[in-house]
């Protein structure tokens, strides 16, 4: 359900990077997510957008905070399963799109023979 993406990529020079994304944590506002709540509350999709901008105006900076911590947890936790940026990784870009965090990120160390084996560049 939690789909986490992580794809690397190792250049011709050595360069490790890799991109990282997890799915937005969307447990507030359960009929944005498709109306999988279907409480048959209709006359409530109209209020929706006033109540969405108030939220993003209050609560944004702490959802966003907790997101973006969300995401260097997992992506801590991915890189010690996969064992692929050994001592750190700079932050190329972090952006948000509708439904994902995403991270793109540069390992400090360049690639070993046994991480360009490990982890094939897939184009």
């Amino acid at each position: 359900m939690d789909e986490i993406f992580f794809e690397t990529k190792i250049k011709q020079d050595g360069t490790k990077l890799f991109a990282f994304s997890i799915p937005l944590m969307q447990h507030r506002d359960g009929a944005k997510g498709g109306g999988k709540g279907g409480r048959g509350q209709g006359g409530e999709r109209s209020g929706r957008g006033g109540r969405q901008g108030q939220e993003s105006r209050e609560g944004s900076s702490h959802s966003s905070e907790r997101m973006t911590e969300q995401l260097y947890t997992s992506l801590d936790e991915k890189l010690n399963e996969t064992g692929y940026c050994q001592t750190g990784f700079l932050e190329i870009d972090t952006h948000q799109t509708e439904d994902r965090l995403h991270l793109l990120g540069e390992c400090n160390e360049t690639a070993s023979e046994l991480d360009k084996i490990e982890f094939p560049n897939v184009n």
